[in-house]
């Protein structure tokens, strides 16, 4: 098969989104790339959104679960399931500028096995991430350690492309159940994958930078899934070493929660924190599967994180500075053009 025909999987995970899926389609079937299948795998939705794709966009196949197991059970599933030499992982509120997929396909068949992700925009077309930078412990480490870092901690998984082979054998935490992101970006540096960023090309993410408004339900997983990633991901030792980190970026959390009175999410978030021990046994297993496969130290990985929080940085002023300068010269911005 010639490269440029290689068949690309889209993944669209729906729940309860009707609202956002004509956007997105349309911007999916608009691409300039032709070669895809469309795979929608909607979890258990209670509005109208399968019906809504079934009648209007027929080309997409639909894959309904009857229970809402989560963003990564469901495109470990759509991936397992699916026929294509990319995968392509959307969120259902994102719109794509129409030659996004050809410039992702284009980076991964430089060869070199990684995940690529566009600079994310958020609705009204402001910067929002270059790949998201690991703020956990990186923020804290970064205001000590200057490393000068090459790419993001993890990709965005509201939108990112790599090979099925890499996905299948890299697959998603499903115990996490959301906001596994990070972990799964975290397994990819231990296995020597690289996360690419495509800094002359961008998405529009309709959710981006609302962790924090977070309903109780969002508000549990983001108490949950700190401790189980570090846990997971960290060697012993470093894992006690870090907890006064872990524990002071948790009290930060709190401490916002209470600020903005959102006191039943606080509640979830913190019910979350102790579902960690909850959980304990089937965290150990996953942890000793990881640590079992891992390719490099803890030390190079507290380098990617501290790297990460630089590179958002500098990615930043980038943009900033590219949109400065279209203003200057009377030229349009990146992203006037994209907007649906």
């Amino acid at each position: 098969m010639e490269q440029s025909r290689q068949l690309v999987s889209v993944i669209v995970v729906n729940w309860n989104g009707v609202g956002f899926l004509k956007d997105c389609f349309d911007s999916i079937l608009s691409q300039s790339y032709g070669n895809m299948e469309v795979i929608m795998v909607d979890c258990d939705s209670k509005d109208s959104s399968v019906r809504f794709v079934e009648e209007n966009y027929p080309v997409v196949r639909v894959i309904k679960l009857k229970r809402d197991l989560g963003p990564p059970y469901a495109i470990n599933l759509a991936a397992k399931d699916s026929r294509g030499d990319y995968v392509l992982i959307l969120n259902n509120d994102v719109y794509l500028p129409e030659d996004l997929i050809q410039k992702m396909v284009e980076e991964q068949q430089r060869g070199e096995n990684c995940v690529v992700t566009p600079v994310e925009l958020n609705w009204r077309g402001e910067y929002v991430h270059s790949g998201i930078p690991e703020y956990w412990i990186g923020r804290y480490l970064a205001k000590i350690v200057k490393t000068e870092g090459k790419s993001p901690f993890y990709p965005s998984t509201a939108c990112c492309m790599t090979t099925k082979d890499i996905l299948l054998s890299l697959p998603l935490n499903e115990s996490l159940f959301m906001y596994e992101d990070t972990e799964w970006g975290w397994r990819l540096h231990l296995n020597r994958i690289r996360i690419r960023v495509l800094t002359n090309t961008s998405f529009f993410h309709k959710g981006a930078g609302t962790k924090l408004d977070c309903s109780p339900r969002q508000a549990f997983f983001v108490g949950r899934v700190v401790f189980a990633t570090c846990f997971i991901c960290f060697g012993l030792l470093t894992f006690l070493l870090i907890l006064p980190i872990l524990s002071l970026a948790h009290l930060r959390n709190v401490t916002r929660f209470l600020r903005r009175r959102r006191f039943r999410s606080l509640y979830w978030y913190l019910r979350g924190f102790f579902d960690f021990f909850r959980h304990l046994d089937l965290l150990i297993r996953t942890r000793r599967e990881v640590q079992k496969r891992r390719l490099i130290g803890d030390w190079e990985v507290l380098k990617l994180m501290t790297g990460s929080v630089h590179f958002e940085k500098s990615s930043r002023n980038n943009w900033m500075m590219k949109q400065r300068e279209s203003q200057v010269y009377g030229t349009e911005p990146v992203w006037e053009s994209m907007l649906p």
